[in-house]
């Protein structure tokens, strides 16, 4: 019997671990504190487990006026934003908050800047054989990686909580051998 106590607290200690992890933001296009400098007409959001249909995000200018983003849809683990026209040069931050796999609301936000090369107009004396053509910059995209506050959070609540589990099951088995004798 007491054996199968044992058993039982140390199963209850290894399986919520897995309950505790959270959707995060696995990478963003642009990422934190990214400088694009082509026309930006998507904003994409990748998240390490899928979203739920209610995950939304709204974009904010440098001022923090609102900004009319034209589609937002949520397929799988992708947020997705699209622009009918590309966004003007400058600062902004996305405020997203989606609802996870899990059922948790997680709110986070980021900021980058646009910095394109902007259309020359043409005055009537200019043809546009004189205007020369832009040149492809590539442009180097990296992951946005989730806010190191939160890992550390989530860690923190699994440590918590693997050691109270320790402590309950220490306290179970003590009482069970004292009551053995």
């Amino acid at each position: 019997m007491l054996k199968r106590i044992i058993l039982f607290a140390c199963l209850l200690v290894l399986l919520p671990t897995t309950a505790l992890a959270h959707t995060e933001l696995k990478s963003s296009m642009p990422s934190d504190k990214e400088t694009v400098t082509k026309p930006l007409t998507e904003i994409v959001l990748e998240f390490n487990t899928p979203i739920e249909n209610l995950s939304t995000f709204t974009l904010l200018d440098k001022k923090g006026q609102k900004v009319k983003v034209d589609n937002i849809s949520v397929e799988d683990k992708v947020l997705k934003g699209t622009f009918k026209k590309p966004l003007p040069n400058g600062e902004y931050t996305v405020n997203w908050k989606i609802v996870g796999e899990d059922g948790h609301i997680i709110e986070r936000s980021f900021i980058f800047t646009v910095n394109a090369p902007e259309e020359k107009k043409l005055t009537p004396t200019e043809t546009t054989e004189k205007t020369p053509a832009p040149k492809d910059n590539k442009q180097e995209t990296k992951p946005n990686k989730p806010e190191s506050t939160n890992n550390d959070k989530n860690n923190f609540m699994m440590y918590l909580f693997i050691g109270a589990s320790l402590v309950v099951l220490l306290i179970i088995t003590t009482l069970l051998l004292r009551r053995g004798k």
